[in-house]
């Protein structure tokens, strides 16, 4: 089995053996803001936050093109995304004229489309408005100090707003039927089809959106479920925010027993590199994952190898399971419990205890309880962590419980805190 990336080992040690043991893993490991990564994440309840499904599994430029009035091409398997700069009536020394603003990118416009949406599926409307509230966001993610000037960070996020507003979306999908004929269908999108706003002096600025209804209509359907928490933690670099963002989107999709695996080629194709410094992609992918991502996605399963990237079944971010319209429902409780008799939970634990050794077990089962429930059994733990860690890390060990406890299947583990 693979090593766990230093972020999840990191989490691990925090929740098996505390804060300083987390802290001194981290620092040893040469990267001593990592436990604050994991901290932020571990110690508050998941925030919900959400994003278009497609501009997961396909993301914006990461840094600023050569020509940025060049549409941007994205593909993912049978989908296409074409994202076009359109001219827009701009105030130019004095004067009205149409120009071309060009393409967004780098890692604001990211978190403006984050912010964007997720406050359409909260409100469950198409109206948005950027003011106080944008302002009070962007607190939230960490720009303690929002500035105005001409580089100030609410001047930069307005400039990537109006890109990602001037801007026409394009999605293609393409399908090979049983004959060879290939089905198409295309769909275009504005983000906005009005927009109005002011810009005041020093920077300031108030944008009041309303999103097209076709766009908002794909949105509920295809929103994907992230943590602010986490998103605030990535929140300046691109591409930790890309990878987060498409893990997210792709791993709770993903089959239990046959996880998905892709070579560096095609995830490039995803992330918008042109396969001409694959080498380079793949360094700075697999430090995003090593040292951000796995920090503030300790649930997500990946193995990004020097030749192939495997992808294995892992609960969304928000540890809640996600339903049609982008509505957020808790998981519901669990039927009433009778304890299981004392012999077969013995039997069960000392299985795990001789599978696993005396450290791992006791690092992951001392609080774990075995109950009997109609129709089968539940292995009670009380952390979403714990739950799985223990589901990805431990099957033949369960199986061995399940073995020696004389069970009809390997026990369900649930949640509940103490």
């Amino acid at each position: 089995m693979p090593r766990p990336p230093i972020g999840q080992q990191v989490h691990a040690a925090l929740v098996t053996q505390g804060h300083q043991a987390a802290i001194d893993l981290a620092v040893g490991a040469g990267q001593p803001d990592l436990f604050e990564r994991v901290r932020a994440v571990a110690h508050e309840e998941p925030a919900p936050s959400f994003l278009h499904s497609a501009l997961c599994a396909m993301s914006l430029p990461v840094r600023r093109p050569v020509d940025d009035q060049q549409p941007i091409i994205r593909q993912d398997g049978q989908y296409t995304l074409v994202i076009t700069p359109k001219a827009t009536v701009q105030m130019v020394d004095g004067q009205q004229a149409l120009q071309v603003l060009g393409v967004p990118y780098g890692s604001l416009p990211r978190l403006v489309l984050i912010h964007i949406m997720t406050e359409a599926v909260r409100s469950k409307s198409r109206h948005v408005m950027l003011g106080h509230s944008f302002t009070d966001w962007m607190r939230r993610m960490g720009f303690k100090t929002i500035s105005y000037g001409p580089r100030g960070s609410a001047t930069l996020i307005r400039q990537q707003l109006d890109r990602l507003l001037a801007c026409e979306w394009m999605i293609r999908w393409d399908k090979e039927d049983a004959q060879g004929n290939t089905e198409f269908a295309v769909r275009e999108i504005k983000l906005a089809n009005e927009y109005t706003g002011t810009d005041g002096k020093g920077g300031a600025f108030r944008r009041e959106i309303f999103l097209t209804e076709g766009f908002f209509e794909h949105l509920r359907k295809h929103a994907v479920p992230l943590n602010e928490h986490a998103i605030r933690q990535l929140r300046d670099s691109a591409t930790a925010l890309d990878l987060y963002t498409w893990l997210a989107y792709r791993l709770p999709r993903i089959t239990p027993g046959r996880p998905a695996t892709l070579n560096w080629q095609q995830l490039a194709v995803h992330f918008g590199n042109e396969g001409t410094h694959i080498r380079k992609f793949r360094q700075t992918v697999r430090d995003a994952w090593e040292r951000h991502v796995s920090a503030v996605y300790p649930e997500a399963r990946a193995d990004f190898d020097t030749t192939i990237i495997r992808l294995h079944a892992s609960p969304a971010p928000l540890q809640r399971k996600l339903v049609p319209g982008a509505h957020l429902a808790m998981v519901p409780p669990s039927p009433p419990a009778v304890f299981v008799e004392p012999d077969a939970g013995t039997r069960f634990f000392a299985a795990l205890s001789v599978a696993l050794g005396p450290v791992d077990f006791r690092a992951w089962f001392r609080d774990a309880k075995l109950e009997a429930v109609e129709p089968g059994w539940q292995l009670v733990v009380p952390t979403a962590f714990k739950a799985d860690w223990i589901r990805g890390r431990y099957p033949v060990a369960l199986e061995a419980g399940r073995v020696a406890a004389g069970l009809d299947q390997v026990p369900e583990i649930v949640v509940r805190r103490a």
